[in-house]
């Protein structure tokens, strides 16, 4: 399975790597897994990233990464991301690149890569790029420990969500042995929540609305009560899981400001929904339980959309 995407990485000159467009835990923690992978191959390595996330500042800060390119690009490794369109600022390097390495673990997956490696069984991309160490035949450090736990606490949920399997808790009992203080990147990852963050979960909470007995709900967020909050973009992501886990919510729809007319909807759900599939409409996706779009236009506009949408779905 890893074999030719092996090879491609000995043959590389230099390799690119990036993740979808505002990247998690996984995506975040599998490219710097990836850097350190190609740290301990002698090969030389950027990241592209956005802008650093200040929860995951131990992780950054071991590898050497950079907001754009200007060499031409060799191999291009995209990782955590469903399709090229979402790797949206940097699609152009990846349409551009010699050689490209497609390594995922979402079902929306569209095998975009000149190789391919999309395990849809996976708990997440660390979980494959944990794989991936073991048939180099590498010795995991604990930078690229730290990486690869963190993806995998991320995507599970702290080894809640339905995603985890008995693969996933031996991959975490394995990297715990390593010398890296698990607990504190466990409590930062899923308990600590910033200020900012826990006024926005009020306020989302102030708008849920029930649209259907069998506990199909929505929540949103305007502009102006996110400027109000003093939140940052890091500060919204946490509030859609915490709405979800309100008893007797089964479909969490949360829809709040990504840009100007812009919107995002992030959803939440136990089985046997499928809101990868529902995002899909709006060109969006990821995991059956756990997925998101991008919506443009006002904030009525897309909740009224979304809300006619899920209508069309308790119908079906």
């Amino acid at each position: 399975m890893f074999s030719q995407v092996i090879e491609t990485i000995k043959a590389a000159k230099h390799l690119t790597i990036s993740a979808h467009t505002n990247p998690d835990g996984d995506a975040i923690g599998a490219m710097v897994a990836m850097g350190q992978i190609c740290a301990l191959m002698d090969k030389p390595y950027t990241i592209l990233l956005e802008e650093p996330i200040k929860k995951l500042s131990y992780l950054i800060e071991t590898c050497n990464w950079a907001t754009s390119l200007e060499q031409p690009v060799d191999t291009f490794i995209a990782l955590d991301c469903g399709d090229v369109d979402r790797l949206v600022g940097y699609k152009a390097y990846f349409k551009d690149a010699h050689t490209t390495i497609n390594i995922d673990h979402h079902m929306t997956n569209t095998f975009y890569g000149a190789y391919n490696i999309v395990e849809k069984e996976a708990s997440s991309t660390c979980e494959v790029i944990y794989q991936l160490v073991f048939a180099l035949g590498l010795e995991i450090n604990v930078p690229l420990g730290q990486a690869l736990y963190t993806g995998l606490v991320t995507d599970t949920g702290g080894f809640m969500h339905n995603c985890t399997a008995p693969s996933t808790h031996l991959a975490a009992a394995k990297l715990i042995e390593l010398d890296f203080d698990a607990p504190a990147i466990y409590r930062k990852l899923i308990h600590e929540k910033s200020l900012a963050t826990v006024k926005l979960q009020g306020m989302a909470v102030s708008h849920l609305e029930c649209l259907d007995e069998k506990g199909i709900y929505l929540a949103t967020l305007s502009q102006d009560e996110l400027v109000k909050s003093g939140a940052t973009k890091e500060d919204v992501d946490g509030v859609v899981s915490y709405l979800k886990n309100i008893e007797g919510i089964e479909v969490m729809a949360f829809i709040y400001p990504k840009g100007e007319n812009s919107y995002k909807l992030s959803m939440r759900a136990n089985p046997p929904y499928d809101v990868a599939s529902f995002c899909a409409q709006f060109g969006g996706g990821g995991h059956i339980l756990a997925a998101g779009a991008t919506i443009d236009g006002t904030l009525e506009g897309a909740t009224r959309l979304v809300k006619d949408k899920l209508k069309e779905m308790m119908s079906s």
